[in-house]
């Protein structure tokens, strides 16, 4: 079967139109009550309480800025540990984008749970004004159409794409055995 310019065309145009629906609804941000939030449970067998909550401590040490005035809740009887975070993203020089988060990391024998939450964009603008951007906001503009819509659909992949890093980085540290580690950055 031959098909000439025009059919071939029109025959794309259908395809496209049928995968478009894919593509924008592909959107892999993780959204609860109309922010940002990642969270989870990861099993790591054989190992309790107190040995996951050092090693909890470690990987939010490791990747969360390195310090320990990062940390913001600290409880052993708890088992809980939470920390303040920043990923900078790729921008044109004359703007910082920078993704803020709080990361808290709960242990119990054999698992923790983690929840990235608070996040929001920071923009400096250099030698210039800085806008902080709830990730709320971020979200109501990709219901905007045109480069709005792009340009958050852009964020929200960069910092989803970042958070699937942080949240392999985490789960690698909490599999390991050894907590003295700490990676510097």
């Amino acid at each position: 079967m031959v098909f000439n310019f025009s059919e071939m065309r029109f025959l794309t145009h259908i395809v496209f139109l049928f995968l478009l629906p894919a593509t924008t609804y592909s959107q892999t941000a993780h959204v609860d009550s109309n922010r940002i939030v990642y969270k989870g449970t990861v099993k790591v067998d054989r190992v309790n309480r107190d040995e996951l909550y050092a090693r909890a401590k470690n990987a939010l040490l490791n990747n969360a800025g390195g310090s320990k005035e990062v940390i913001v809740t600290d409880s052993s009887e708890k088992g809980m540990i939470s920390a303040k975070g920043s990923i900078r993203l790729p921008s044109a020089y004359a703007t910082i984008k920078t993704v803020e988060y709080i990361l808290e990391l709960s242990v119990d024998d054999g698992n923790y749970k983690y929840r990235i939450d608070s996040v929001y964009l920071k923009q400096v603008e250099r030698g210039g004004k800085t806008n902080k951007i709830s990730s709320e906001e971020i979200l109501k503009a990709m219901d905007i159409s045109g480069p709005v819509s792009a340009n958050a659909e852009k964020q929200l992949n960069e910092i989803d794409m970042n958070f699937q890093k942080l949240l392999d980085l985490v789960r690698t540290d909490m599999r390991e055995t050894s907590t003295v580690k700490v990676r510097n950055n």
